[in-house]
């Protein structure tokens, strides 16, 4: 029984070393690819150019823009994300439409205020039944009211843009979305966590992923590729690009089957030839932003911020969603089909699946080592248990060249969250990728579980579950 022990462990510690090492050379590549754009748009692209001005955003004719806020159960927020958004927007030319339910009577009550005071800023647009259903059911309610506006003004909706109900929305990023459009059908804006404090593990650790993601890897995804996916938020559509996702049988241009039809949908737009881009660029001459939301080296990214969750199983149930939606239907959804630089980033993509199991799996086997080790060094005298490895061995030189990718993986990562958040937080991500890897772990299994469940009964609808955030972004920016 002992050699089976030994040898269950053995054949854990390879597996899970294979998933690291193909997993590390993943992120290697992506540093490289990175460093090298870095270069390229230093001394080629940019050189002797002069830098995006405000007056060349100002200068444009502003097209008709409409934003997209699905709502469920937002009535803590609502208000004061459509007051702070009329207050800040530096653009004229467009309308909120607030998509709720009409079983839902708080947000209902709550946004009544803001269509008396905002008629030409705001708008209501009604879910036909009950909800909860998906984020993109209620996403084609708010697309069919843009219809009946369209034909009640008179006007033309050229840009979609999508937010959140407890989004800060950027000063500039209307008019960003107005310079690069219909050039582009899909800009993305970079997408940051607000501020939170040190030891709040919970909410620090999105500080770090999303820094990761805006700061290095979108613009590694839009070089390689041409296109990103939509984070769903900041995200900017084009008319030709709605119109060329519309489907006449659900009267929509996003699935309703999916968690994250953000991600699908600007992967199918992709697909069909659909131009996209990410935007970081730095407004020159744009007003700094409140305290709370400076970006500590990156002064004028028009990004848009948001509270997250701090606790434990709200981060699950909004990370079961995100890993429902990109890695499971995804895979389902979309396939493999694409040029070669795209089916490495849908790998990249759906690699979480099996990197999310092997980093907390790699806590447990250390333990179960662990265990007979200490007891054999105290009580046997270090005869009874062979050694994990070899000196020298495959296994050995296997675990030392994992030691160093993931360290490579945790200074890079550290230098993402320090270009946005500051030397404080930078240190903190070295701890709370430890957190990280427990909550990711957390709901990988949960969105497994789900997703089998779902489809034993024959559907592959699964409800829309509302993420609890930790408090009133609003009132944190002050």
């Amino acid at each position: 029984m002992f050699e089976i022990y030994i040898n269950f462990i053995h054949a854990s510690i390879w597996t899970i070393a294979v998933v690291f090492l193909l997993s590390g050379l993943d992120e290697l590549l992506f540093d490289a690819a990175y460093l090298a754009w870095k270069v390229y748009y230093r001394f080629v692209l940019v050189r002797g150019k002069q830098r995006l001005q405000l007056s060349t955003l100002q200068n444009k004719a502003e097209q008709t823009v409409a934003i997209m806020v699905p709502a469920w159960h937002e009535e803590s927020v609502i208000a004061a994300m459509l007051r702070n958004a009329i207050q800040t927007i530096d653009y004229q030319d467009y309308v909120i439409f607030v998509g709720v339910y009409p079983n839902d009577t708080g947000t209902c009550r709550a946004l009544a205020p803001a269509l008396a005071e905002h008629p030409d800023h705001v708008r209501m647009a009604l879910v036909p039944h009950p909800g909860p259903t998906t984020k993109s059911d209620c996403l084609n309610a708010i697309l069919r009211e843009i219809r009946a506006w369209e034909k009640e003004s008179g006007k033309e909706t050229q840009i979609y843009v999508l937010h959140d109900a407890e989004d800060h929305v950027p000063r500039y990023g209307l008019k960003v979305f107005n310079y690069l459009m219909p050039r582009k059908a899909i800009v993305q804006l970079p997408v940051f966590p607000l501020n939170v404090p040190w030891y709040s593990f919970t909410e620090g650790h999105y500080l770090d992923e999303f820094a990761q993601v805006h700061v290095k890897d979108m613009r590694v995804r839009e070089w390689l590729t041409g296109g990103v996916p939509s984070a769903g938020v900041g995200t900017g559509f084009s008319r030709d690009a709605i119109k060329l996702a519309w489907q006449e049988e659900i009267q929509g241009a996003f699935r309703e089957d999916l968690l994250t039809e953000d991600y699908e949908i600007a992967m199918q737009l992709l697909r069909r030839g659909a131009r996209s881009a990410f935007f970081d660029g730095i407004v020159r001459g744009g007003d700094e932003p409140a305290p709370a939301l400076r970006l500590w080296r990156m002064p004028g990214v028009p990004a848009v911020r948001g509270a997250f969750p701090n606790q434990f199983w709200a981060s699950v149930r909004q990370k079961t969603r995100w890993t429902l939606g990109i890695t499971l239907q995804g895979w389902e959804d979309l396939g493999w089909q694409g040029s070669l630089w795209q089916k490495y980033l849908f790998f990249r993509d759906r690699k979480p699946i099996f990197t999310n199991i092997a980093n907390v799996g790699a806590y447990f086997v250390a333990i179960a080592w662990m265990i007979p080790w200490l007891i054999d060094q105290y009580i046997f005298d270090a005869t009874l248990l062979p050694p994990l490895y070899e000196r020298g061995s495959t296994l050995h030189q296997l675990i030392a060249l994992n030691i160093a990718i993931l360290s490579i993986f945790m200074v890079v990562r550290a230098l993402c969250t320090l270009q946005v958040f500051g030397p404080l937080h930078a240190l903190m991500s070295f701890p709370r990728l430890v957190w990280a890897n427990f909550i990711n772990f957390v709901a990988t299994v949960r969105a497994l579980r789900q997703y089998f469940d779902a489809r034993r009964r024959g559907t592959k609808r699964i409800p829309w579950e509302k993420t609890a955030h930790s408090l009133d972004p609003f009132e944190a920016s002050q």
